[in-house]
């Protein structure tokens, strides 16, 4: 019997840059990758996150990183660093990676994220946080991949409910 090894799969160099707003047309489908993959999404419009993504790019306070082949966004990050009372310095928070469906596998997304940990480690930042979505199991494993370790819990308050409470 003759055992077939997989192969190791094609790895692309990307260029990772802050992203413009002219890049908003080419994230508008990763965004819709993004909402697709998620299983709570109401309240989520396309149109509103761009809106969003178009202010954050400007506002300081943010960060939205794209990897780009030629003039192909692969995939984005979006972060902030923040101060904290308990920290010694700055934490890095990441609340959106996105890695286009026929890009993925291709280590888009660790690239991505050592961009991050480099400007939260540029910035004096003591940690890097993320969340991702309990069910997200491949989320999950490959941000333990990255060096993360499932350290808290988060809780939320959904502030959008219209049962008067």
């Amino acid at each position: 019997m003759i055992e077939l090894k997989r192969s190791n799969p094609v790895k692309i160099e990307a260029r990772i840059r802050p992203a413009v707003e002219t890049d908003l047309p080419l994230i508008k489908p990763l965004l819709s990758e993004l909402m697709a993959a998620m299983t709570e999404t109401e309240g989520f419009n396309i149109n509103q996150s761009i809106d969003n993504c178009q202010l954050m790019i400007k506002d300081p306070a943010h960060y939205v990183l794209v990897a780009v082949q030629g003039s192909i966004i692969l995939g984005l990050v979006h972060f902030t660093i923040r101060k904290t009372i308990l920290h010694p310095s700055s934490s890095g928070l990441i609340d959106e990676l996105v890695v286009s469906e026929s890009s993925r596998g291709m280590g888009i997304a660790r690239q991505l994220i050592r961009a991050v940990v480099y400007r939260c480690r540029e910035s004096g930042c003591c940690e890097l946080e993320v969340s991702t979505e309990k069910s997200n199991t491949r989320a999950r494993r490959f941000y333990k991949a990255c060096g993360f370790e499932e350290d808290a819990v988060l809780l939320e308050l959904h502030l959008t409910d219209t049962d008067g409470e």
